[in-house]
């Protein structure tokens, strides 16, 4: 009778460990963004005084989108913000990563922008921006636009509510809190 209710005790309790995820300490290995594939290959970054191929190191949990363009005076006075913002959040940038979408007419004036701006994050490669149909989704409206979204691509936050433009600040302060751990 002890034996019964010793083992009956040992299965009870393996069945519990097992099914709350004691046994198995193992953490489960993140599923990809929707996105992984679809960058792969396309981001530029400054590396001191070039612009040359990025490869993310490891992928981020939030994707905040930046439309832009060198051409757009709005767009010139938010970018130090973000820049200042981004360097500024050293340690929450394995939560996110900003992706400088250009809007720009020629590969030229997208690098003078990046390099003059002193863009910390990637950007998507000149060449590769037709070939983005489903980031290009998020910027339908103005810009300058900032969109974070999660790996699914669900819009946490966005420079628009509706067809209000409330502004790109607005996602600025919004993405410490929306992606903390």
């Amino acid at each position: 009778m002890k034996t019964s209710l010793l083992v009956l005790l040992i299965v009870t309790l393996s069945f519990n460990a097992i099914s709350t995820g004691l046994a198995a300490p193992q953490e489960a290995a993140a599923k990809p963004s929707i996105f992984k594939d679809m960058l792969k290959g396309k981001l530029v970054a400054l590396t001191g005084k070039r612009v040359g191929r990025y490869e993310m190191a490891e992928e981020p949990k939030y994707y905040a989108f930046y439309f832009s363009a060198h051409w757009c005076p709005p767009c010139r006075a938010f970018t130090p913000k973000l820049v200042e913002f981004y360097n500024a959040q050293e340690t929450r940038k394995k939560n996110f990563e900003i992706i400088f979408v250009s809007a720009d007419h020629d590969e030229q004036s997208m690098v003078e922008y990046i390099k003059g701006d002193a863009m910390p994050w990637p950007a998507i490669a000149f060449r590769s921006l037709d070939r983005i149909k489903e980031i290009k989704k998020y910027s339908t409206q103005g810009i300058p636009r900032l969109v974070l979204t999660d790996r699914e691509g669900k819009v946490i936050s966005d420079s628009y509510e509706g067809s209000t433009y409330v502004g790109p600040e607005k996602v600025m302060n919004e993405i410490p809190g929306k992606t903390a751990q």
